[in-house]
């Protein structure tokens, strides 16, 4: 009987575990789970270096910030799509550049080597140069 009565309560306490497991990840997925935010329409304006992608029709944005002197706000990297079809990124190739532009509301995954697929898109409606050259960072 005392058999019974212990393996009946070893198998309620595992019971009563991977249920309070299972509700705790389901309260709190992942980060890697997580859904990405709503593209927006609102425009954004972003201070940093255009440099080329892997093909000729790729830019990407390199430590991108809407503050560029601020010691606290992490750089993001984009893949840079001109919105009107006059603007004409290449010039600004290895510049340091701001860009007002609609970002896709996607974050790239947290590893330093992510592929250019992988990366959010800001779609670029103006670009002005700031420098011409790219801050060591920023390269």
């Amino acid at each position: 009987m005392k058999k019974l009565i212990t393996t009946f309560a070893v198998c309620f306490s595992v019971g009563v575990g991977a249920s309070a497991m299972q509700q705790t990840q389901q309260a709190n997925p992942p980060a890697q789970q997580t859904q990405p935010q709503k593209p927006t329409t609102e425009e954004i304006t972003l201070t940093g270096c255009l440099v080329q992608g892997t093909t000729p029709t790729v830019f990407i944005f390199q430590n991108a910030k809407k503050d560029p002197k601020s010691p606290t706000e992490k750089a993001v990297k984009y893949v840079v799509v001109a919105g009107p079809q006059d603007l004409s990124l290449r010039p600004h190739l290895n510049h340091e550049v701001q860009i007002v532009g609609v970002w896709d509301g996607r974050t790239a995954p947290a590893t330093d080597k992510v592929e250019e697929k992988d990366l959010p898109r800001f779609t670029a409606k103006s670009v002005t140069m700031v420098s011409d050259t790219c801050t060591p960072a920023a390269r």
